[in-house]
């Protein structure tokens, strides 16, 4: 990692506690393919229950760069919405 994308990298993850979640986590925007076939088969094991949605969009959930063509890195963020239970 370059000193400047290091620099940006620790920028985001900083703000990110600053504005109250528990982490974040920078990845590349690249095709899943060992993801995709764990999120098939769990799909098709029906483990998404109700959650219908989840089977929607297969090829995005895979591919980031299908959602946002021209993206480089997708920033997830983690917030515990039920502290009860940490």
């Amino acid at each position: 990692m370059t000193s400047i994308a290091h620099r940006y990298t620790t920028i985001i993850k900083e703000s990110a506690i600053r504005h109250g979640f528990m982490g974040a986590g920078i990845a590349r925007a690249e095709h899943m393919d060992a993801e995709a076939i764990r999120l098939e088969q769990w799909l098709k094991q029906g483990y998404h229950g109700e959650m219908a949605y989840m089977a929607n969009h297969f090829d995005m959930r895979v591919d980031p760069t299908k959602l946002v063509p021209g993206a480089k890195s997708v920033i997830s963020l983690l917030y515990n919405y039920y502290p009860g239970l940490a």
